[in-house]
Parts: structure tokens; C-alpha cells; sequence
């Protein structure tokens, strides 16, 4: 019986609704469904990944038409050059495109040598296997994450017939790098020599590297030159000092706790290429090399005996030494250390408050740093260094747990605006929900007046009209309505104790819906 007047009630309901409110309840409802509607357009949309990027128009046409036949929703950005597809659907999609050789015409490589061709003259196959080599190397270059796009250009002279006629190979290579990523030295120098490594006769110095916008990323400087030695030496410096000044930090950190010591260190590095050859002769130590002896014989007349003359010649060998000495690059000619040390703190408790006191190192514990720090760095007094240790406060007490990164309320900032959206959201549709009952329960009642004949008599009057008298809530809302709004109230209690778990169920029930 309840169900029969079920349309008559609530068409009974809105007569007697004003304009008004008639326009409040129907705004609400559209909201709360919109409201629905985008929630689970939001939660049920699928995530899109890149399936191909810096794409030609021919191959994303012919792209775009295959995922058209399988029925798969795509998306198009960068202008048509990048095609994005279902994350769940990316790997088997390249798979099924590389079968069928897409996309083919962005760059072309080797597979210019798959289709045979009779009659064609040298000339043109020595371009074909240029415009391949170039067609591979960018290929080969794209791989880099920083690079979005790339073009090679090779030139190789022809053979001139005497050695000093002949010109080198050179290179151009042209990249267009991705927004927020730039190539480091080691990335272009890498270029540098993978594109030298593939072209015979072409050395790295002969590779110039731009980007985009026209600038030089490359240094063309060949590699025993002034310029590339200088850069050379300076990262070597930067080296030793870093590693030297970290071997003394990790010690004394070690001994007084992180953030209560500070050490630079300096090194001057002797950069001079020496060779030297040094001969030495020892005039006391000496030995025969060889002995030659002449004797001469002359006749001086019949009677007398002929004369004999005797000479020796003795050669002998000076002991020698001959040294070449080449001397190392790089080698540590002194050595400057600074070092701050904190002073020693302690905590103090005045008055059922605790303070932080600093007081300064006795002078044999400042002695037993100094060594230590010494040591770490291998200080020879000999070749001149020189160390500086100084006790004084910083600016700023580190304890040790201040290094450490703690996470912020806001690292997980997806999650938590989730979780924020998801209560409005609940909140919202509660709103919802409380204002329709509580139009259910405002119900406008009047009375019908009554009409009276007045004749005259001042003794007779007409009754009054009666006022406007609303029912009791009780007497209108049936039971169904009233088990209704008990859970609500329950809803809503269970809702403001525990915001967080029901959130996550509300998170669950549209996720299974």
C-alpha cells in the first residue's frame, strides 16, 4: 500500500514546494551527480603512456590507422608526433609494430641495401651507404634518454693520390635535446668518439656537436693540446682535493659526530711534463779497456847493435752512468689544509630547564686532531705543507640526527590529495544526502478557512481563521524514512571517528563499482 502512493506522495511533496525550493533541490541533485559522474570518470579513466615519440607524419598515419582496426583508444600530442596508448598495452603493441616494420620511414638505415637494385653505379651506392651509416648512428644516438631527436652528417673526401693532398674526414651532429635534460661533458664526448668509431680515417676532434637552438656543445680541441690538458688538470684538482678532504672529514666525523667539524683541503699538483737524461762519470773508478804496444827496431852502423824503441798505448774505461728520468704528471707539490673544529657541548639544567653550554678543547686534544687530520692526508712537513686547525663555535648546534632527511608531511603529496579529494567528496555527497531528507521531512501543511455569514449582530461574529499548524515530524516521515536517517546518523558518526578508514572504503567501493 506504501509503494502504490509512493508517486503520489512525492508528487504531493513538490506541489507543495515553492519556486525556491523547487530550484535548490533540483541544483543539488544535478551537483551531487555530477559530482558521482565525475568521480567515476576520474577513478575509471585509464592511465596513457608514450608509445612512439618524434614520429614522422607517414608513420604516425600509419600507426594511428592499426590501432584504429584493433580498437584501441589512443591519444595524439606533440603535434602528431607522439602517440600515447594504455600503459598495460605499450610493450605488446611495439612488439606487434616492429613485426610489421613500423615505424620505418622516421630514420632510415641499412634497410635501404633490402631492395635490389640492378644497374646502379658506384656513385650511388657510396651514398646509400652514407645516408644508411648516418641513418644507424642516429639511430644509435636516440637511445640516449637525454636526446629526443638526432641528425648525422658525414662528409668523407675522395682519396687524392700524394698523402698531403689529402683532407680528413669530418662530422656534424645535430641533437635535439629533451626539455629540463642536458647532455654532460662525458655524454658528448661518448658521441664524439661513436661517431669517429664508425667512420674510417675520422678522428673525435673532427666531430662537432650542436643542438637545436645553434649552440656548440662539443670542444674540438685534440686531445694533447693546450686546451683539453687545461680542462684536463683542472677536474684532476678537483679530484684530489675532494678525495683528500673527505678522508679527514670521515675521521674526525667519526670522532666527534657528524655536522661538529669542517675540512678543506688544497693540493698544488705539478703538471710539468719533464724528461731527463743525466751522465755521470767517476774519474777514481776506472778500468784497462785495451793496451796496444809498438816496439821500433833502427841500425845505426855495421859494429854497433841496432836499437830497439818500445811504446805502449793504454786505453781505459771511465765508469758512467746515464740515467732518463721522466718525471709524473700530476704529482702533489704541497699541500695547504684548513680545518674548524666545534667547540665542546654539553647540556645544563637551571631552574627545571636544560640548556645547551659550548666550552672550548683543551689544547692536547686540539694536538691529538691536528695529527689525526695529518695523517689522514698524508702532510710531509719536508715538502712544505701547511695545516691550520681552529677551534671555535658554529654558528648553528647540529646534533646528530640533523643530517639525517626526515620526510615532510607533504612527500607523498599524490596520495595524501587523494585521500583529501576522496573526504570532500564523501563529505559532500553526506550533504547531499542530509539536505534531500531534510526537504522529505519539511512538509507545509495549512488548514482550509472557514467561512462565515456576518448578518448584522454584533453579538453573532465570524469565527476566526484558524492558523497554520504543522504536523509533528513523527506523524509524517514513516518508518522507513526514520530507519534511513538512523544510519545516516550512524554514517556519520562512524565517519567523524575514523575519517581515515572511511575513506579508504569509500576508495574501495568505487574502485569495485
Amino acid at each position: 500500500m506504501a509503494d502504490a502512493n509512493g508517486p503520489a506522495q512525492v508528487a504531493q511533496f513538490f506541489r507543495r514546494l515553492s519556486m525556491r525550493q523547487r530550484i535548490s533541490l533540483g541544483v543539488v541533485l544535478v551537483g551531487g551527480v555530477a559530482m558521482l559522474i565525475f568521480l567515476v570518470s576520474v577513478l575509471n579513466r585509464p592511465s596513457y603512456g608514450t608509445l612512439f615519440s618524434n614520429l614522422s607524419e607517414q608513420d604516425a598515419s600509419k600507426i594511428v590507422d592499426k590501432l584504429k582496426e584493433k580498437s584501441i583508444p589512443y591519444v595524439l600530442e606533440d603535434g602528431g608526433k607522439t602517440i600515447q596508448v594504455p600503459r598495460e598495452q605499450i610493450y605488446d603493441l611495439r612488439l606487434s609494430f616492429a613485426g610489421e616494420g613500423l615505424p620505418q620511414s622516421s630514420v632510415i638505415g641499412y634497410e635501404i641495401f633490402d631492395r635490389t637494385n640492378l644497374g646502379v653505379s658506384d656513385f650511388v651506392q657510396k651514398i646509400n651507404y652514407r645516408r644508411a651509416l648516418e641513418g644507424e648512428l642516429a639511430r644509435t644516438i636516440l637511445q640516449l634518454e637525454e636526446v629526443e631527436g638526432a641528425r648525422v652528417h658525414i662528409v668523407v673526401p675522395e682519396r687524392a693520390l700524394f698523402k698531403e693532398d689529402e683532407k680528413p674526414a669530418t662530422a656534424s651532429v645535430v641533437l635535439k635535446l629533451r626539455s629540463g635534460r642536458p647532455l654532460r661533458r662525458e655524454n658528448i664526448q661518448g658521441i664524439q668518439h661513436l661517431v669517429a668509431s664508425s667512420v674510417e680515417g675520422l678522428e673525435s676532434s673532427n666531430v662537432s656537436i650542436i643542438d637545436s637552438r645553434g649552440v656548440l656543445l662539443s670542444e674540438n680541441t685534440r686531445p694533447n693540446s693546450l686546451a683539453s690538458l687545461t680542462s684536463t688538470q683542472y677536474e684532476l684538482q678537483q679530484k684530489v682535493d675532494s678525495y683528500l678532504g673527505q678522508k679527514a672529514q670521515s675521521l674526525l666525523d667519526g670522532v666527534m659526530g657528524q655536522g661538529n667539524a669542517l675540512v678543506q683541503v688544497n693540493a698544488d699538483l705539478d703538471f710539468r711534463q719533464v724528461e731527463r737524461t743525466l751522465e755521470e762519470y767517476d774519474p777514481e773508478k776506472t778500468a784497462v779497456r785495451s793496451e796496444q804496444v809498438t816496439e821500433e827496431k833502427s841500425t845505426v852502423g855495421d859494429s854497433l847493435p841496432p836499437s830497439t824503441r818500445n811504446s805502449t798505448v793504454t786505453n781505459y774505461e771511465v765508469n758512467k752512468t746515464l740515467e732518463h728520468i721522466v718525471e709524473s704528471v700530476g704529482a702533489v707539490r704541497r699541500l695547504s689544509i684548513a680545518a674548524m673544529v666545534n667547540d665542546r657541548s654539553h647540556s645544563v639544567t637551571k631552574d627545571g630547564q636544560t640548556t645547551t653550554e659550548f666550552t672550548p678543547r683543551n689544547p692536547e686534544e686540539m694536538n691529538q686532531l691536528t695529527d689525526i687530520v695529518k695523517r689522514a692526508v698524508g702532510f710531509t712537513s719536508t715538502r712544505g705543507d701547511e695545516i691550520s686547525v681552529v677551534n671555535m663555535q658554529f654558528g648553528t648546534s647540529y646534533q646528530d640526527g640533523d643530517f639525517m632527511t626526515k620526510d615532510s608531511p607533504y612527500s607523498n603529496w599524490y596520495d595524501i590529495a587523494e585521500k583529501v579529494f576522496l573526504v570532500l567528496a564523501m563529505g559532500a555527497t553526506i550533504l547531499i544526502i542530509r539536505s534531500l531528507l531534510n526537504r522529505v521531512r519539511v512538509q507545509v501543511a495549512g488548514a482550509p478557512a472557514t467561512e462565515a455569514v456576518y448578518d448584522g449582530n454584533p453579538e453573532v461574529l465570524p469565527p476566526r481563521r484558524p492558523g497554520v499548524q504543522l504536523p509533528s515530524p513523527e506523524d509524517e516521515i514513516s518508518e522507513e524514512a526514520q530507519l534511513r536517517e538512523q544510519k545516516r546518523q550512524r554514517i556519520s558518526e562512524y565517519m567523524n571517528n575514523k575519517p581515515d578508514d572511511a575513506a579508504r572504503l569509500l576508495k574501495v567501493w568505487l574502485a569495485e563499482n
